[in-house]
């Protein structure tokens, strides 16, 4: 999810997601888009929340999504296909 909306192609409307914001105050997703990042690395189903002031990954749903494994250092997240080990992504965290 993210609360920027440049960061969205594809973009549209869906039914209304009440997401609970780290304060505990409530926000609600009405829009959702795919996010591309690195050449091999695309993020469907990401939902528009207004009033979020960061972007948040689902770990979960990128893993699952890319197949692959992610590891994290204090420095570095390596994302590696799940088969072959082959390299989709490094990043500093």
């Amino acid at each position: 999810m993210t609360g920027d909306l440049n960061k969205l192609t594809k973009l549209h409307d869906i039914h209304p997601i009440l997401v609970k914001m780290p304060n505990g105050k409530n926000s609600v997703a009405n829009k959702q888009g795919v996010v591309k990042f690195y050449s091999s690395i695309t993020l469907l189903n990401v939902l528009f929340v207004p009033d979020l002031t960061c972007s948040l990954i689902s770990i979960a749903q990128l893993v699952n999504g890319l197949i692959c494994i992610m590891t994290f250092s204090p420095k570095l997240c390596v994302i590696q296909d799940l088969f072959l080990r082959t390299l989709i992504g490094v990043s500093k965290q």
